[in-house]
This record gives C-alpha cells, sequence and structure tokens, in this order.
C-alpha cells in the first residue's frame, strides 16, 4: 500500500529514476526520500561502453518542494549516485530537470505558484 501512495504522491517522471526509500515527518513536514535506481539505464552517458564503473558514493541529496498534502509540506528528497571508472578518480553523475526554472519545487507545484502569483 506504501508504494501507491508514494505514487499519488511523486510524479511519474521522478520515479521513472529514482526508487522510493523512505519517508519522514518532523515538525509537519513530510520529506520523501529517493534514491536513483541502479540500473544500467541509469548510468551517466559519459561512462556508457566506456570500460568497469563502480559507485563513488552520492551527491547532495536534491529537495524539491511539492503539493502539500493534509495541510502538511511535502518534500522531495533526491539521492543521485555518484560513479566512476574502476582506477579513475573522476566522478560522473547525471543532471535532471525535474524544476521550472528558478524554483526548487517540481513542475506541476511551479506551474501551480506561478498561476496564483507566488512563484
Amino acid at each position: 500500500m506504501e508504494n501507491s501512495l508514494i505514487k499519488l504522491l511523486v510524479p511519474d517522471y521522478i520515479l521513472s529514476h529514482f526508487e522510493y526509500e523512505f519517508w519522514e515527518e518532523i515538525s509537519g513536514v513530510i520529506r520523501i526520500h529517493l534514491i536513483e535506481k541502479k540500473d544500467p539505464n541509469h548510468y551517466p552517458k559519459e561512462l556508457i561502453g566506456k570500460g568497469e564503473r563502480s559507485l563513488d558514493g552520492y551527491m547532495n541529496p536534491l529537495e524539491l518542494q511539492t503539493f502539500p498534502t493534509r495541510g502538511k509540506e511535502v518534500f522531495l528528497m533526491l539521492k543521485r549516485r555518484r560513479w566512476k571508472l574502476k582506477g579513475s578518480n573522476k566522478s560522473y553523475y547525471n543532471n535532471y530537470s525535474f524544476t521550472e526554472e528558478g524554483m526548487k519545487a517540481t513542475k506541476e507545484f511551479g506551474v501551480f505558484l506561478k498561476e496564483i502569483g507566488r512563484g
């Protein structure tokens, strides 16, 4: 049931790249933590066909605000993987454009805020 609820709160275009990890509520703020998928379709393009890859940790999470739920603010915490080629020190990662320009909100929520004059 939890995954069904996550699908209601997190846009499909984010769930196509990230998997649900956990959620937390602190002081009336809900944070849904998602982690970048670890399959070959989500390796950075610069590493495709270049040799053996290894996970090199994680980037700082991206925090995107989305529509409130039951009067509580909701944020999506997106943890992107960092990769490197075996034997190399250079790191690679994916960039995503999930936001309206100049905002830290999902595209739909950003459009909504602009329409009501708050974005």
